[in-house]
């Protein structure tokens, strides 16, 4: 994919208020200054989380349990989700990530994430959706029971071929970040044949709560919060153990791994992700910003900032496509929000 160099003019459309105004940078990584000209695609998106990509448009989820259906010329239908369990939207839990797969424009099958259960018995579970035009319906289980609570659900999805990446959260238990018999706290490598057990695919563990998956070539990168500040990129590699809780940041132990990335003291919250062969571009929530990293030398370069929390983004080769999430209850929305961008980069 091409590499492209960043101009500097914007052109401003109707924005959002951000929550704060500077976000200090980690100390390993300059930040070069670099913007782009962004338009909105669509408005009035409900706490949107997960951006797919259709022949026609666009699939968006909504933490509510919806899918924002949005057609090439930015016309909007919210459509009903149909499942065997419904959507729990509790603190960041409800309808999170989603998938198409590769044959979507005929067979109409996608995959999603989502809360489900009680506020006392938080879960999550993976399923096949198939969509009718008019709604989608749940078609086939592919992992359920994941443990969840009111924060730290994970629910990023990435479908690779025949497998289906999976990250879940610690469920605010730490201790199940390294428990070997848990599923909670890892990056799942999910076989669509369903062999094997849940706990067989585990790829990597001691994640606190990753809420950014992406693949270029052999290289698979994951977003997840810190606890206080300190929010990583990782590396991903099968079998390895990003620390948490025993590690994180720069702290080192044996047969722990360090980050390839992170943000320093203050948190960015970063969210959605997805790179080129040049960056790893990344969308932040407390930080408001999205920002494209540099893959070798790990400069950051923003290229949004005035739009609010940024919650997920997508690659397309005239340029960045992102979503806002304003309305999720601890964002400043303005009045068209949330929304769904187009930056454009030459």
């Amino acid at each position: 994919m091409k590499r492209w160099m960043f101009i500097l003019s914007l052109v401003f459309v109707a924005g959002c208020a951000s929550e704060s105004t500077e976000t200090p940078e980690p100390e390993q990584a300059p930040v070069q200054e670099s913007t782009g000209a962004t338009e909105s695609i669509v408005e009035q998106l409900e706490a949107p989380w997960s951006i797919a990509k259709t022949d026609d448009g666009w699939l968006i989820s909504e933490r509510g349990g919806t899918i924002a259906v949005i057609d090439a010329d930015g016309n909007l239908d919210r459509q009903p989700v149909v499942l065997n369990e419904d959507v729990l939207e509790i603190g960041e839990g409800g309808l999170l990530g989603l998938a198409l797969t590769a044959d979507f424009a005929t067979s109409r099958q996608l995959y999603a994430y989502h809360t489900y259960g009680t506020p006392g018995n938080v879960q999550n579970r993976v399923v096949e959706l198939t969509w009718d035009g008019n709604q989608f319906e749940e078609t086939d289980v592919v992992l359920d029971e994941i443990p969840g609570d009111q924060f730290h659900n994970g629910g990023r999805l990435l479908l690779d071929g025949d497998v289906l990446w999976v990250t879940t959260g610690d469920a605010l238990v730490p201790e199940l970040a390294q428990d070997e018999t848990s599923i909670a706290g890892k990056v799942l490598r999910v076989p669509l044949s369903g062999e094997g057990e849940p706990t067989d695919w585990i790829y990597s563990s001691g994640h606190r709560n990753p809420q950014g998956l992406t693949k270029i070539e052999d290289t698979l990168y994951a977003s997840e919060h810190g606890a206080s500040g300190h929010d990583e990129v990782n590396i991903l590699e099968e079998g390895n153990n990003y620390g948490w809780p025993l590690i994180e940041a720069d702290q080192a132990r044996d047969g722990l791994e360090t980050p390839w990335f992170e943000v320093g003291e203050t948190s960015w919250a970063p969210s959605g992700i997805v790179a080129d062969d040049r960056y790893v571009y990344m969308a932040t929530l407390r930080g408001n910003r999205l920002v494209a990293i540099d893959r070798e030398s790990r400069e950051v370069i923003p290229l949004v900032e005035d739009k609010g929390r940024i919650r997920d983004v997508w690659l397309e080769d005239e340029g960045l496509y992102f979503i806002t999430n304003n309305t999720d209850g601890r964002g400043n929305p303005g009045s068209g929000d949330d929304q769904l961008y187009r930056l454009t980069i030459e």
